[in-house]
């Protein structure tokens, strides 16, 4: 084993997060890596020195990516409310008491409170945000045409994000090959090599994109539609999938504005409003902020300092005092023309302008722990109660296995 060095000059918090995230995709030949603020470097492991020559030109390559924000990154906080938070380590505890059992990376089944918190959370949505709207609800399938990701620039935005579909070649040789190689070998990557169709669909890596998609060459009405929905996504994030904070298979729940500029901005507005009054009501600890995806192509700058000039997108940041960090559980987004132009949805002979916000359910789950604990009697108030009643109102046992 090896281990390089690269140097780097922080330029400020956000561009150092970004530059910690993009890390995780740099090479496979790391094995490990760390910033050492004490020597202003980046620290990895490879297998050898060859392997540390080429692993060290993508690193510095990333450096020179997220150094220097072409316009900046403004950040603008709307809303902050903040708790003395003991410092207790949920994922552990989540994990010893069965409410939570990871299922392969970033993957994780959630049972007991943990599966009726997430309930009461989609409960909560439903009749906070869903019903003020009078979204319409509408069920989507957990894939998505590459076309379709292709038509709105996911691929040149995220490219490391996106988990394909795959299946066997129509071929009756090739799928009795595969039968017996498992049969004899057990199943491994290796036995697909050279027996994959061609991949047409990838699993949605966000919830509200077949909304645009299924909306294809509509006129829509003054002032829009609203609608609302629930997808299971995925994100592969390489090595930042840890705990809860970034999972790679997570559940998204949407509502979504499709019409009107006016329609969309004053619903949008209105969205952020109750989500503060429930961050209030709840106590949770945390920020509304302005923020940016976390671009990973080399346009990022321009990108992400757009995003904050427009306030095009906001989040709801919840502090995860064991991890010493805050996590986006809420997300507010304006896509201008966007998805209208994209899919040639109309208004008044004008692109359709459309606007979404997004809640991950299973980060909201682990927020709450992290920062109330496992012991119900010890939650605020206005969380405590309605978790109690919606416990009684679905009939479910409040406890689980517990070791």
């Amino acid at each position: 084993m090896s281990t390089i060095s690269v140097a780097f000059v922080e330029a400020d918090k956000d561009s150092r997060a970004q530059l910690e995230y993009a890390l995780s995709f740099a090479s496979q030949e790391i094995i490990s890596y760390r910033i050492n603020d004490a020597t202003s470097t980046i620290e990895a492991e490879v297998a050898d020195e060859e392997a540390g020559a080429r692993a060290s030109e993508k690193i510095q390559e990333l450096v020179q990516r997220y150094a220097n924000p072409a316009f900046g990154l403004p950040k603008s906080v709307d809303f902050r409310q903040e708790r003395d938070l003991p410092v207790r380590d949920a994922w552990s505890e989540l994990l010893r008491r069965r409410w939570v059992t990871p299922v392969g990376e970033g993957h994780v089944i959630l049972r007991g409170p943990a599966a009726q918190l997430a309930g009461l959370i989609d409960y909560k949505i439903e009749h906070m945000f869903a019903d003020t709207f009078q979204a319409e609800r509408e069920y989507y399938p957990a894939t998505i045409l590459c076309k379709s990701l292709d038509r709105i620039h996911h691929f040149i935005s995220f490219p490391e994000h996106i988990d394909f579909v795959g299946h066997l070649q129509r071929d009756l040789g090739v799928i009795d090959q595969f039968s017996v190689e498992c049969k004899e070998k057990g199943w491994s990557p290796d036995l697909t090599e050279g027996k994959m169709a061609k991949t047409d669909f990838a699993i949605c890596p966000s919830c509200c994109y077949h909304c645009y998609e299924g909306m294809e060459d509509w006129k829509l009405e003054a002032p829009g539609r609203c609608t609302t929905m629930s997808v299971a996504c995925h994100r592969y994030e390489g090595t930042n999938h840890r705990t809860m904070s970034r999972l790679r298979a997570f559940t998204q729940r949407d509502v979504v504005w499709v019409g009107q500029t006016p329609f969309v901005i004053e619903s949008r507005a209105k969205a952020e409003g109750l989500i503060v009054e429930w961050a209030k009501d709840w106590e949770l600890s945390g920020t509304l902020e302005t923020a940016n995806d976390m671009f990973f192509t080399d346009d990022y700058s321009i990108k992400a300092s757009f995003q904050r000039q427009q306030q095009a997108k906001k989040e709801l940041r919840l502090h995860i005092p064991f991890e010493m960090q805050a996590i986006s559980v809420f997300s507010s987004n304006f896509h201008a023309m966007t998805f209208g132009k994209a899919f040639n949805i109309t208004l008044g002979g004008r692109p359709a302008t459309s606007g979404c916000i997004g809640w991950g359910i299973e980060r909201w789950v682990y927020a709450i722990f992290s920062q109330f604990g496992l012991d119900f009697d010890k939650w605020p108030a206005a969380p405590k109660h309605e978790f109690a009643a919606y416990q009684a109102a679905t009939r479910r046992p409040s406890g689980s296995p517990s070791s």
